[in-house]
């Protein structure tokens, strides 16, 4: 999928709405349904995290760095908070383009590197492929750093995002108040400090809810089950005590 389909779609809405100029492709129809429906029930994360290809081409290129052991880069959240917002000015960018010319808009959409690394795989001219290079090599070092900030089709998904009916990843009370291990191992910084879940920019790789259910990590799960073993403990030594008859 591509931010070329939703400029598709909005002009189409401004205009005489034909379902035949989207039924050319019948499988992007299809997943754009899919898409669409998922939003509404879980959030951006289905597409961004599970469904996008050059989302997966990062985690690689991520996995590659942690098994070389190359230096990472993490970003303040203060910072990261503001950095996120440019993937948003560079969607409403390219929608307002779209508003007087698609073609043009259409142009400046290569501001995704997925036809170029997908599409063409790198049969492309020089300029997009040294940007999407860059974008690759700075991967590396920052996980997921174009889906994070640069995306506009993330940043699309990621409005109507917030509007999802249910909300499926579980907290305690205590998250961003007396744990922030979740935080801390968030691969898009999604979670809050307040320990709220983004719903704009999760992206469903679900290690919050490894550690939700982990009692090694998670420090309330941990007290619980400190307490239960030494309830065990106590009622051992309580047992061991009475004279056997």
């Amino acid at each position: 999928l591509s931010i070329v389909h939703v400029l598709t779609f909005a002009n189409a809405l401004r205009g005489n709405f034909f379902w035949e100029q989207f039924l050319i492709e019948p499988l992007i129809f299809i997943l754009w349904s899919f898409v669409a429906v998922a939003l509404v029930l879980w959030g951006r994360g289905v597409f961004c995290g599970w469904l996008c290809p050059f989302g997966a081409l990062q985690e690689l290129l991520w996995a590659v760095e942690r098994k070389l052991r190359l230096p990472s880069v993490t970003i303040p959240f203060a910072i990261h908070e503001r950095l996120r917002a440019i993937k948003f000015l560079v969607f409403l960018g390219l929608l307002a383009v779209s508003l007087g010319s698609m073609t043009q808009a259409y142009e400046l959409a290569e501001v995704e590197p997925f036809k170029t690394v997908i599409v063409l795989r790198f049969d492309h001219a020089t300029m997009f492929v040294v940007y999407a290079l860059l974008i690759l090599t700075v991967s590396l070092f920052i996980q997921r750093v174009f889906c994070r900030y640069l995306c506009p089709l993330g940043a699309s998904l990621a409005l109507p995002a917030r509007l999802k009916q249910f909300d499926w990843l579980k907290r305690r009370w205590q998250c961003g108040q007396r744990c922030h291990t979740c935080a801390v191992t968030c691969p898009v910084q999604a979670i809050q400090t307040s320990g709220e879940i983004h719903p704009g920019e999760c992206i469903y790789c679900l290690r919050c809810q490894i550690n939700y259910f982990d009692d090694g990590v998670c420090p309330p799960l941990i007290e619980r089950r400190r307490r239960a073993e030494a309830r065990e403990a106590a009622a051992d030594r309580a047992r061991g005590n009475i004279p056997a008859h």
